[in-house]
């Protein structure tokens, strides 16, 4: 029987949950042991646009206000997260890639790049993802391996 090879490109999508930090920790030491580099994914979600299209916030100027605030709050999160990834991955080769968009669909344009796993946080809690079932979406999709992380009890 032929040996599956070890893989060589890791994802992880980095939600910002209080979970999170779990699941850094098991995406690092998966990483590691498989000799891996890690590249950590942070997606703005840019979607609360189309979600507060048709509201009460529609023909008001607290819309604007509110998307500002959003915006605000997703770019220190991104900051935040990133900082975290960064020291916990700082002793493998590891990378760290942004984008805004639909949570689901950068996430599978990332892995169009070449990934051989994606380590996904379980729920995921990016943005409006935990009301889209964004988890389904991605395991449907997925050309990788898709290692599911568990919020640590």
């Amino acid at each position: 029987m032929k040996k599956a090879p070890c893989p060589s490109r890791v994802l992880l999508v980095l939600d910002g949950s209080s979970q999170g930090q779990h699941v850094v920790d098991e995406a690092v030491r998966f990483a590691t042991q498989a000799g891996a580099d890690l590249t950590g994914l942070f997606v703005l979600d840019a979607t609360w646009n189309d979600y507060t299209g048709h509201d009460w916030l529609s023909g008001s100027n607290s819309r604007a206000g509110f998307l500002d605030y959003v915006k605000e709050q997703e770019l220190a999160e991104a900051k935040a997260v990133v900082r975290e990834f960064e020291s916990a991955a700082a002793s493998i080769p590891h990378r760290v890639a942004t984008r805004a968009g639909r949570v689901v669909e950068e996430i599978l344009a990332e892995l169009d790049k070449g990934y051989d796993v994606l380590i996904l946080p379980r729920p995921l809690r990016r943005g409006l993802e935990l009301m889209r079932n964004a988890e389904r979406d991605i395991l449907k999709k997925a050309r990788c391996s898709v290692y599911c992380v568990a919020a640590s009890s």
